[in-house]
């Protein structure tokens, strides 16, 4: 078992749900186990009940398209309900995204409450500084007081579904990497979580049970949870009116694949060298030189859309998208400033 307290405490290691997860809840008589609708979240939420055996669960759903104000209200109804402060997060962003907002207003309201996030996927584990379901301003929350990060969870995923998760966690670590703000920790975060990324998510594809490729995956993906202590950029900015207009037939996946090429060659003169720094951990799998190509041709490998226009994007809506774009908090922290003009012009390069 490995223990990784740095930013919050984790617990990373097969069958960590059995073995960890157990031992930090201790002898508790009552939690509340919130879960979203990703893909393998009941699977693991499964899996935390029958190691939970000698607590008393009870479940909460949570969902992306409920107002954040109203699910934290009813999370922290729910807890009062059962007389518990320990909750319990199991699957990806929303689940989590959802019980840090309910841990903030806990302390808004002078309440303890002990929050554990058992990710059901690739996603950043909650170790972002701030939370942000959808549109709307980011919200500063605590992260959760433990992680139980356990690679088995990736058994079974469907191939799509891990590809774009993937696709997703890179863009992020590729943002942090890019940002002019300084913080020389979070940039080798960066770096090796794009490096683990490129080399075991085509082996994880391609051979679904392979252990180590789990394990590596897992540990990227908290790695470049750990790096956006640095911050992100703008591919969340210009994706996100994209993904709420087309719903949850395309992942968020599927958007940052080309809306990151686009946006690389915008930046490259406010990037420097970083961005053929970050080609290089692309040398195995593609020949691009160009790391805006080498994007595009990992997407391509890995099965995921390279342009807006193969997911069915209406180039009508771009003005729309992109004054929406640049009016978003995460364009502020790009490492070019973002004008509605700019964005409308990534937009179209994407598409």
């Amino acid at each position: 078992m490995t223990l990784i307290d740095y930013l919050t405490r984790t617990h990373f290691a097969e069958a960590a749900i059995e073995d960890a997860l157990p031992e930090e809840v201790g002898p508790l008589a009552r939690a509340l186990v919130l879960v979203d609708n990703e893909p393998g979240s009941a699977a693991v939420c499964s899996r935390v009940q029958e190691s939970l055996s000698q607590t008393a669960i009870s479940l909460a759903r949570a969902d992306r398209s409920t107002p954040h104000e109203e699910a934290t209200l009813r999370i922290l109804s729910a807890m009062s309900d059962i007389r518990t402060n320990t909750l319990i997060a199991v699957g990806g962003a929303v689940a989590v995204g959802q019980a840090r907002l309910a841990a903030e207003q806990a302390i808004r309201r002078g309440e303890s409450l002990t929050l554990i996030a058992v990710p059901a996927g690739l996603c950043d584990f909650g170790l972002a500084r701030r939370v942000r379901l959808g549109q709307g301003q980011p919200i500063t929350c605590p992260r959760p007081d433990r992680v139980i990060a356990d690679p088995t969870v990736l058994e079974g995923a469907p191939s799509r579904c891990l590809a774009a998760a993937a696709m997703e966690v890179l863009v992020h670590a590729i943002e942090a990497y890019a940002s002019p703000v300084y913080h020389p920790p979070a940039d080798a975060l960066a770096l090796e979580a794009t490096k683990r990324l490129t080399r075991w998510l085509p082996v994880a594809l391609a051979s679904p049970s392979h252990r180590e490729a789990q394990r590596e995956l897992m540990a990227a993906a908290l790695t470049a949870g750990l790096a956006l202590e640095k911050a992100v950029g703008g591919v969340d900015a210009l994706a996100l009116p994209i993904k709420a207009e087309l719903g949850p037939g395309v992942l968020h996946g599927d958007l940052h694949a080309p809306l990151m090429a686009a946006m690389a060659d915008f930046n490259t003169e406010a990037v420097g060298d970083r961005y053929a720094t970050m080609a290089e951990s692309f040398a195995r799998t593609t020949r691009e030189p160009h790391f805006s190509t080498a994007i595009g041709a990992f997407a391509r490998a890995i099965g995921l859309p390279t342009s807006l226009r193969e997911i069915g994007i209406n180039p009508a809506r771009f003005d729309r998208f992109a004054e929406m774009a640049a009016n978003d908090p995460g364009a502020l922290a790009n490492p070019r400033r973002l004008t509605p003009g700019d964005c409308r012009r990534i937009l179209e390069a994407a598409w």
